[in-house]
C-alpha cells in the first residue's frame, strides 16, 4: 500500500478571493502529493507568479511561489491509502504531464461551466480540480464527471483527514522529522 496526499488550499491571491466570495467555501485550491510533507505538490494555477492569467499544470512548493507569497495560506491534508497498483495508475497518468507541461493549458472556460453545472472535458486543459480528479479517477469512487469536481467535493469523501492550519507550519514541521528525498 502507498500513501497520497491531497491538499486543499486557500490563499490571499486576488483571484483566490474571488473564487471563496462566489463559491462559499472554505479551500478554493487543490493539489496532490506523493510526500508525507507535502513540501512538492502538482497541480494547475498560474505559471507566473506575478500574472494569474498565464496557467497550466504546475509543480507547486510550499515554501516557492505564491505559497511564499502568502505565508498564512490555509490548508486542509486528506491522506489516502492506494494499492500498489493504483499508485503506478497514478504514476503514469503524472507521468505525462511531467513529459509535457507545456502542452497543457488552465481552463479559464471551466471556471464559468463548473458554475453553471456544464460539464466539458477538453483535451489538455484542466482546472486544479479536474487534474486531481483525472489522476484519481477510477480510484476513488466520485459522484460527479471530471470537469464539474471542485476542491470543496473533497471533503464530502470519505477520506482520512490529517491536518488543517496553516501549510508552512504542516510543511516545515514535517521537514524537520522527515529528509526523504522527493518521489518524482
Amino acid at each position: 500500500m502507498k500513501e497520497i496526499n491531497i491538499v486543499l488550499t486557500q490563499t490571499n491571491t486576488v483571484i483566490s478571493k474571488t473564487l471563496k466570495m462566489v463559491t462559499k467555501k472554505p479551500y478554493n485550491h487543490i493539489s496532490i502529493s506523493f510526500n508525507d510533507d507535502c513540501k512538492t505538490m502538482f497541480s494547475f494555477g498560474r505559471k507566473i507568479i506575478w500574472f494569474p492569467l498565464i496557467g497550466g499544470f504546475v509543480k507547486e512548493n510550499a515554501n516557492r511561489g505564491v505559497f511564499k507569497m502568502y505565508p498564512d495560506t490555509k490548508c486542509k491534508i486528506y491522506k489516502i491509502e492506494v494499492t500498489d497498483a493504483d499508485y503506478n495508475i497514478i504514476i503514469k497518468r503524472l507521468k505525462k504531464f511531467l513529459a509535457e507541461p507545456n502542452n497543457f493549458k488552465y481552463s479559464y472556460l471551466n471556471l464559468f461551466l463548473i458554475y453553471l453545472n456544464i460539464p466539458l472535458q477538453r483535451k489538455y486543459y484542466y482546472v486544479c480540480s479536474s487534474f486531481v480528479t483525472f489522476l484519481l479517477w477510477g480510484i476513488i469512487p466520485f459522484k460527479k464527471e471530471i470537469s464539474l469536481m471542485i476542491p470543496d467535493d473533497y471533503n464530502e469523501l470519505e477520506l482520512k483527514e490529517v491536518y488543517e492550519g496553516k501549510l508552512t507550519d504542516y510543511v516545515n514541521r514535517n521537514l524537520s522529522y522527515n529528509n526523504s528525498g522527493d518521489v518524482l
